[in-house]
């Protein structure tokens, strides 16, 4: 294997663990009875700073079908943290204030666990690292396969 082939099969393996970790870690904190798909869900519209997104976006966004979306969708238009309009692939889909809330609750919930990691790192260490990772992840939203479904 060529050094630049095992980096990369390192960088992504690095990139496995520490997501099955944090998975692992975090859906041990009480989120208000969000699932990890629910928060992930909640958090796309926060993190993003967005009112509402096409349902076919978010299913795209997520790697998920339509249909599966509509299932995590339901969930949380049944909570009252999202709300919808019209129909099919199409369908608006906006976060609720009670959705905002109820991600802040979630996180704020999950700042203890997080502020010990925190001391381990210096905040332009963690910027620089989420740039790449933003970057890495560009490059897989541009995939043919992914432009293609889009």
């Amino acid at each position: 294997m060529a050094d630049r082939e095992k980096l990369l099969l390192d960088l992504f393996t690095e990139i496995a663990v520490v997501e099955h970790l944090v998975r692992n870690h975090l859906g041990t904190i009480e989120t208000s009875g969000l699932t990890a798909g629910q928060f992930g869900a909640l958090n796309y519209f926060v993190r993003n700073n967005r009112d509402q997104e096409r349902k076919s976006i978010l299913a795209w966004m997520f790697q998920v079908t339509v249909d599966e979306m509509d299932v995590h969708l339901g969930t949380l238009e049944q909570q009252g943290l999202i709300g919808r309009i019209g129909d099919g692939d199409d369908q608006i889909v906006g976060i609720t204030a009670a959705g905002r809330s109820a991600h802040a609750d979630a996180v704020s919930r999950m700042a203890p666990e997080i502020e010990p990691l925190m001391s381990e790192f210096q905040d332009e260490d963690l910027e620089k690292t989420v740039e790449v990772l933003q970057e890495i992840r560009r490059v897989f939203d541009n995939l043919p396969e992914r432009v293609a479904a889009a």
